[in-house]
């Protein structure tokens, strides 16, 4: 499923991000808890995932102009990145 320059494990990332996104909505985390798939997506589920996406594209935006423009703090988010990879 990978889409213009995104790998599968780009993909599988996102859709984790959005998972935790989606996890904050209440009433969406209600509705799957306690309806079938069938039942549940036709819900709140589908504008949750716009919203997901949308909310999500603003927060990874805001965070790289706040790490792009102060060194410190790109130094600081590059030692917990290593620390990640290090592991």
């Amino acid at each position: 499923m990978a889409l213009d320059n995104l790998t599968e494990k780009d993909m599988v990332d996102y859709a984790y991000t959005i998972r935790d996104k989606l996890s904050e909505n209440r009433t969406v985390m209600k509705q799957i808890e306690n309806n079938s798939p069938e039942q549940a997506l036709p819900g709140d589920f589908n504008k949750a995932i716009d919203d997901g996406i949308i909310d999500s594209g603003e927060a990874h935006q805001n965070q790289m102009l706040q790490l792009l423009s102060d060194p410190a703090k790109v130094a600081s988010f590059a030692g917990v990145v290593f620390d990640l990879l290090a592991g």
